[in-house]
């Protein structure tokens, strides 16, 4: 047995090298510098794409609005406000007393109108706070 030892550990260090080749190629061709940034500018567009496809329904349907503002918008808001905050304070104040509000209407059903205004202040809040860490975004216009 203990002549055997010896032959296996050279084969075992081997299997650990070739583990750690293959995760490290795993891992520096996912994480290019430049695709990082652009990957994370894509989160944030898109939660703003959300955000007004959220205002869109909640004109017509606040059920489907608020599962639309919780299961895809409201987590990347924080980010968004974070972010906001190392630029400007204020922008991401103003962002998070927006988001506050709407969550405030979607969870005390208010009337439609009121929702559809929250979510209206919230939209040019975030806007701005997207402005504010150099995130271009596309206008919203709710229907």
């Amino acid at each position: 047995m203990a002549d055997r030892l010896p032959r296996r550990v050279p084969a075992l260090l081997l299997v650990i090298l070739g583990l750690a080749a293959v995760g490290y190629a795993v891992y520096s061709g996912t994480s290019a510098p430049g695709e990082t940034v652009q990957s994370a500018d894509v989160v944030l567009r898109d939660a703003y794409t959300d955000l007004c496809r959220t205002r869109t329904l909640a004109g017509s349907d606040t059920r489907q609005a608020r599962d639309l503002f919780y299961g895809k918008v409201h987590s990347p808001l924080h980010d968004i406000a974070r972010s906001a905050g190392d630029a400007d304070r204020s922008v991401a104040a103003r962002m998070l007393e927006a988001k506050n509000d709407v969550e405030r209407s979607f969870n005390t059903s208010a009337p439609a109108a009121q929702t559809t205004a929250a979510l209206d202040r919230l939209l040019a809040s975030t806007r701005e706070a997207l402005i504010s860490i150099g995130v271009t975004t596309s206008t919203c216009t709710p229907r």
